[in-house]
């Protein structure tokens, strides 16, 4: 478990979006207790397995075992006390906030169906607001419905929404996902991805599961009977990195008030699809804004030229540090190869993308260009913690929905995903100017908060490792240099820059 020098130690909130909860109460407390007490991954999946299989006796007891009726079934099981048994979306909350306690967080868990009841309505909304307002950062569990989530979980987002206190205090809080369905393909992932737009809408930064478990959107896990979510190791781990993750970047912000910034903020612009130039000119504008206080360098991919991924086996090509240029394409002209070097030391990275209605004078490179960055993903998550705001300007009628790929895509990079900026135009005039400059504000606020506090527990971070979970890397290959001795490597060489780089610009 980490440890913070400080001792501060930010609250995880979970969010249980499901109506077959089998804790509430009282009996929320005590798991909670029983989670601290858990001293590693095995004792955590036995104790789920005990507490999934207690919920599968409740619901005999309640009178499954008779033939009764679901909804009389149910008005037995809400008469329990609350206190035992976990439901297939606690067992992955359960193991997501014992996830965020071991990255050395206070964890708290809230039952929505204590506040928004079986017919639509809501109860004691102020306590519920009361609770949300004293956590640093929250993870949300849902059971999947049609590749969405639950009804419980939307009716809470609408109130968040329509409260100004909720949707300000939002503003800049990390958040994960844990989504339960009833098959491996059961829509979990739509699910986390819906989240992930509704959450950075609001405000909040965004992150998937961490990368010690694939690194994609979150916690995903398969139970289609009761309390068979305790069987799915996979899903497991992947809820627990889910909370590590969550919890890595709400501390990261806890350290952030105890350095001062030296700046400026290094910004990359990243122009990745452009139509005769206007995109690049509307970065210009943004950037007028800030003069001094911002160091900014644009890369105009979109007219230049990149190869296609090959999907090598092997891919970084070698063992090597990040400032090493490592996939395999190596032709003189292919962009990522000449631009490499510019990858490294950013502090805010902003994707853009320039959405037209005409595509006849469009330059993109957008999907050759994300299918490169993989030997980027696999050398140790060159972006791991950089905080992104996808930025579209996007033409009315386009419908391309680019601000979502780029959210999937670049959030598999280990990434702080920020709120997408939206330029709405028409006639080649922006009608949400003063909202996009309001985005673009925020963004540079909370990507100088997120450097700060990146760097200043640098010392305290975890190794980065990605283990390609999904790919069979050759037999020869592995020979050439322990995965443990990669690691090392690369995570030595990018302390000392990262260690280099918090003296010169943190005042403590």
């Amino acid at each position: 478990m980490i440890h913070n020098g400080n001792n501060m130690r930010p609250k995880i909130l979970a969010l249980n979006a499901s109506l077959r909860n089998g804790r509430w109460g009282l009996g929320i407390n005590k798991l909670l207790q029983q989670l601290t007490q858990i001293k590693n991954k095995k004792e955590l999946l036995q104790f789920l397995k005990t507490e999934a299989k207690s919920r599968f006796e409740q619901f005999l007891e309640a009178g499954r075992q008779d033939g009764l009726s679901f909804d009389e079934l149910y008005r037995n099981l809400r008469k329990m006390p609350g206190n035992q048994g976990l439901c297939n979306s606690e067992i992955g909350m359960a193991a997501a906030l014992w996830g965020a306690y071991q990255e050395g967080c206070e964890i708290k868990s809230i039952a929505l169906s204590s506040y928004f009841t079986p017919d639509g309505l809501g109860k004691n909304l102020d306590k519920l607001k009361e609770k949300c307002m004293s956590a640093d950062g929250f993870l949300f569990c849902t059971p999947v419905y049609f590749g969405d989530r639950s009804s419980l979980g939307s009716d809470f987002i609408e109130f968040v929404r329509s409260d100004s206190e909720l949707r300000s205090f939002f503003k800049g809080k990390p958040m994960a996902g844990v989504t339960v369905g009833a098959k491996r393909n059961g829509g979990q992932e739509t699910a986390l991805i819906y989240q992930l737009l509704d959450m950075t809408n609001l405000g909040m930064l965004g992150v998937g599961n961490d990368s010690e478990t694939t690194s994609q959107y979150g916690g995903t896990l398969v139970g289609g009977d009761v309390g068979t979510a305790a069987d799915d190791e996979y899903g497991l781990n992947t809820a627990i990195g889910a909370g590590r993750r969550v919890g890595r970047i709400a501390r990261q912000i806890f350290w952030a008030d105890s350095s001062r910034f030296n700046g400026p903020l290094r910004i990359i612009f990243w122009i990745l699809q452009d139509y005769e130039n206007k995109a690049q000119q509307l970065i210009k504008k943004m950037l007028s804004e800030y003069g001094e206080n911002v160091e900014s360098t644009i890369l105009n991919f979109a007219d230049s030229i990149i190869g296609r991924c090959l999907a090598c086996d092997i891919c970084p090509t070698h063992v090597g540090l990040d400032s090493e240029y490592r996939c395999i394409t190596k032709k003189k002209n292919d962009a990522l190869k000449i631009f490499h070097k510019y990858f490294l030391g950013q502090d805010l990275i902003v994707p853009v993308i320039y959405s037209p209605r005409d595509r006849s004078k469009l330059s993109t490179v957008y999907q050759r260009f994300i299918e490169r960055t993989r030997y980027l993903r696999r050398g140790d998550y060159l972006f791991s913690d950089i905080p992104i705001m996808p930025f579209v300007a996007e033409e009315i009628g386009a419908r391309e929905n680019m601000h979502i790929r780029l959210l999937t895509s670049l959030i598999r990079h280990h990434t702080v995903m920020l709120k997408a900026n939206i330029a709405y135009i028409h006639n080649s005039c922006i009608l949400n100017q003063s909202e996009v400059l309001e985005v673009w504000h925020n963004a540079v606020h909370q990507a100088i908060i997120l450097t700060v506090g990146r760097l200043t527990c640098i010392q305290q971070s975890n190794q980065i490792l990605y283990k390609p979970v999904g790919y069979v890397l050759s037999a020869a290959k592995d020979k050439e240099i322990s995965i443990e001795e990669r690691a090392r490597i690369i995570q030595e060489d990018r302390f000392k820059r990262l260690k280099i780089d918090a003296n010169a610009r943190l005042k403590y």
